[in-house]
């Protein structure tokens, strides 16, 4: 078995890489060419510490894997990480075990580069400008699977925490792949105005920005909403958007925050969900029709994607000879 280290994913892999091989995910999960079961999710020993497990069997490739992530809050306190990740793929063929892949770092691409599918199916055509509210470790992938498929003409940012904003902001500037400018904002909603793609990557359980301050024409990256009280897109957006996208509708309604309160409330019903990234790109559902639709993803992870950058980084690895090799 392949142990892929987190040091070895990141000279493994590319975002170029990451987006191609997420977009082909969506396409063969929605050709049903992936099996996907429902999450298990697990509250370990304290109320916040959680475990989920995530499962998935390629037919069109002859691997299947489970992901396993963790989110152990009190963790900061004994120096080790709030949030840990690995992977485990299987060969399809005999079920042994072929690779342990850590997944952090390889989580973040994924997600980014699943916002990038997203942003090149539901924005605007042509050059845009892009607003990120939280500036965490999932910021810079988005930033960077983002500019990949767009050209951007000003990148906003915002945080809580001023010093992680301008530390982000720095970050960008250093890693652009254009001349454009960045803006540190002072509130969510001066972040947003008038701005063409939203990404959120918080875990807020209230709103981060007004709906007042959404332009029509604008597409919302919601990657920050994981668990059914988070919530970062305030209620009256969620009701008032055009579409509203998902990658996994079953999971969506099981996990997401920001459907689920206004659900609750009665103030949507499940047919506000328009349907699944990858029938918009297998050419089911239309993207974006008009320049003025007001566009939402709601991002809430699930297996497909997970065990196809895992094998991205398997073959990678295997490839160009990185990882250590362990005997069970």
């Amino acid at each position: 078995m392949l142990f892929i280290s987190e040091n070895d994913v990141r000279k493994a892999v590319s975002i170029a890489e990451v987006i191609e091989r997420v977009e082909n995910a969506f396409l063969d999960y929605s050709r049903g060419l992936i099996q996907v079961p429902s999450r298990v999710t697990l509250r370990v020993r304290d109320e916040n510490n959680d475990a989920i497990f995530l499962v998935a069997n390629y037919r069109s490739m002859p691997f299947y894997g489970i992901k396993e992530a963790s989110s152990f809050p009190t963790n900061m306190l004994k120096g080790k990480p709030t949030v840990m990740s690995n992977i485990q793929l299987y060969s399809a063929d005999t079920g042994e075990p072929l690779a342990l892949v850590s997944a952090v770092y390889l989580t973040a691409l994924k997600t980014g580069a699943a916002s990038a599918v997203a942003t090149k199916h539901l924005a605007i055509q042509g050059n845009v400008s892009i607003a990120i509210i939280g500036t965490g470790v999932q910021a810079r992938t988005q930033l960077e699977a983002v500019q990949h498929v767009k050209k951007l003409k000003e990148l906003r940012v915002y945080d809580i925490d001023k010093s992680r904003a301008k530390k982000f902001a720095e970050y960008a500037e250093n890693n652009k792949n254009s001349n454009y400018p960045i803006i540190i904002s002072t509130s969510a909603n001066e972040c947003i105005e008038n701005v063409d793609v939203i990404i959120t990557a918080t875990t807020s359980t209230i709103p981060v920005f007004d709906d007042e301050y959404v332009k029509r024409g604008a597409h919302i990256n919601a990657i920050g909403s994981f668990t059914p009280d988070m919530q970062e897109i305030a209620e009256q957006t969620v009701v008032r958007a055009d579409k509203i996208v998902t990658d996994n509708q079953e999971e969506t309604w099981k996990v997401a925050g920001d459907l689920l309160v206004p659900l609750k409330a009665g103030k949507i019903d499940r047919m506000r969900l328009y349907g699944e990234l990858g029938d918009i790109v297998a050419g089911k559902l239309p993207g974006r029709e008009r320049e003025e639709e007001i566009t939402i993803y709601e991002s809430v992870g699930f297996g497909a994607l997970d065990i196809a950058v895992a094998v991205l980084a398997y073959e990678k690895s295997s490839l160009l000879g990185i990882g250590t090799e362990v005997n069970l």
